[in-house]
């Protein structure tokens, strides 16, 4: 058995459903997911994962409501600005944004690219997918390559997710990674995002050690 997962993908869904079930409003919904997503970060660092990728938007969920998407928006930049920087040493920790910065408001950007200079670590790396479309990943890979005179493998950002949990249990991928992930475990919560617990996170790693990591073998 190896040790592992070295790469974590983490979906965090179902936050609409939960704050309707929980008569919230979408913004205290969405700042208590960007809350859950740290705890889920420490948890998955304590257990010597050395990279993390969220999925906090794709370029399909920017079609949705301006009220939506302005919760999100605004959960995220407490998650980048305040929770970030609190709970994580930028001497040890990294993060970086992938996707279309164009098409995200510029204090998003900001404040990402202000923590994508401040954090300069190896040990924990914390990728961020917004406005992120696999096609675009593809192309602008291809174009490295092109340019590097090198295989489209070796183009790419991001390496190869081991495990991917979604906070829903609705088996479905929604484009996140969708080569990096191609051997990767997929585990689907029946436990929303806002009521997952470090012990939930625990398990899930217990059980990704308890399998046999063939990878195709």
């Amino acid at each position: 058995m190896e040790h592992g997962p070295n790469h974590v993908g983490l979906i965090p869904d179902g936050l609409r459903r939960w704050a309707q079930s929980n008569g919230t409003t979408l913004a205290g919904a969405y700042l208590r997911g960007a809350h859950k997503v740290i705890e889920i970060l420490q948890t998955l660092q304590r257990h010597d994962v050395r990279t993390v990728t969220v999925y906090n938007l794709s370029r399909a969920n920017l079609g949705r409501t301006p009220d939506e998407l302005d919760a999100v928006y605004q959960a995220s930049l407490t998650f980048l600005t305040t929770l970030i920087p609190t709970h994580f040493d930028a001497t040890v920790c990294s993060l970086r944004l992938h996707g279309d910065r164009k098409a995200l408001p510029d204090n998003y950007v900001a404040a990402a690219h202000d923590l994508e200079v401040a954090m300069t670590g190896d040990a924990f790396r914390i990728n961020m997918l917004a406005a992120y479309d696999a096609y675009d990943e593809l192309r602008d890979a291809h174009r490295r390559a092109q340019q590097d005179g090198c295989d489209i493998a070796s183009a790419f950002e991001i390496g190869d997710v081991d495990l991917v949990i979604r906070t829903t249990p609705e088996p479905l991928l929604s484009g996140f990674l969708p080569l990096q992930s191609q051997y990767a475990q997929l585990r689907f919560l029946d436990t929303p995002l806002n009521d997952l617990t470090t012990a939930h996170i625990d398990d899930v790693i217990a059980d990704y050690r308890g399998s046999p990591q063939l990878r195709g073998r």
